[in-house]
């Protein structure tokens, strides 16, 4: 088995379910040590275990990602555990399904917070420390969605949130290049989760659809004709964190099936 992650840190958040537990997961098996942090404490506390039991090391941390002190201070406890951080995968997000009509101020920050305030505070804090302890080929890779790149019926404060995150990858893969981080974002289309099936179901009502009409009704726009599993998103997530990818810096990679080009 390819070990090209062996002794490597990495922070994965949103890993208590779905692609940051399968991103988790894949890193496990290359032989990273994996710190997880997510505000469910026994879904991450689940995902520990099952990244033990492929023999890595695995710290779950409960992490209120918004906070800007919670995570300075997330980042300096694991810098002094292990020494270095070596890859951030910004794996947490939220979405939920409303017009913008319909949408209200506060629904709109707590999307915003989650998907793209907190990307910029852990990237911000990571960053640093892999400067101070001069990490070679740091990492940092961020799920966005191909909602960023075609808007989405009922789902506006989501698309625009992760637009944002493609935008923020670009710059902030222009400003730590010198000093050999490399930035990027994945955009997965349907994936079947737990978060995608609250889609269906949300979302299909505002259509005026069954959770099964509207899932089939979007999968069928799919030319592949299916959802991604979790584990083919996190394939593209080690492949960005490895040093395979080493002149890939400031991409937001589309992974949807064919979905974006129609």
């Amino acid at each position: 088995m390819d070990k090209g992650m062996q002794g490597k840190v990495c922070i994965i958040t949103g890993s208590a379910r779905g692609i940051g537990k399968a991103v988790a997961l894949k890193f496990a098996e290359q032989g990273a040590n994996i710190i997880l942090i997510d505000i469910n404490k026994e879904g991450i506390i689940k995902t520990a275990e099952e990244v033990k039991a492929n023999g890595a090391i695995a710290i779950p941390m409960v992490v209120d990602i918004t906070s800007g002190t919670g995570i300075v201070e997330a980042v300096a406890e694991i810098e002094d555990k292990f020494g270095k951080i070596d890859v951030l995968a910004n794996c947490a997000g939220i979405v939920t399904s409303n017009l913008i009509l319909d949408t209200e101020e506060s629904e709109w920050d707590k999307v915003f917070n989650v998907n793209l305030k907190s990307i910029f505070l852990l990237s911000q804090a990571v960053a640093k420390s892999m400067i101070k302890t001069n990490v070679n080929n740091g990492r940092i890779v961020s799920i966005s969605s191909q909602a960023s790149k075609i808007g989405e019926y009922g789902n506006g404060s989501y698309s625009a949130s992760k637009a944002g995150v493609n935008s923020l990858t670009q710059v902030l893969a222009l400003e730590l290049a010198e000093y050999g981080i490399s930035v990027n974002a994945v955009c997965p289309g349907y994936v079947n989760t737990e978060m995608m099936q609250e889609v269906f179901n949300n979302r299909g009502s505002i259509e005026n659809m069954t959770s099964e009409q509207y899932e089939s009704t979007l999968v069928t726009e799919v030319p592949m004709k299916r959802m991604a599993e979790p584990e083919e998103i996190a394939e593209l997530v080690l492949y960005l964190s490895s040093n395979k990818s080493n002149y890939i810096t400031g991409t937001a990679i589309t992974i949807a099936g064919g979905k974006t080009i129609i």
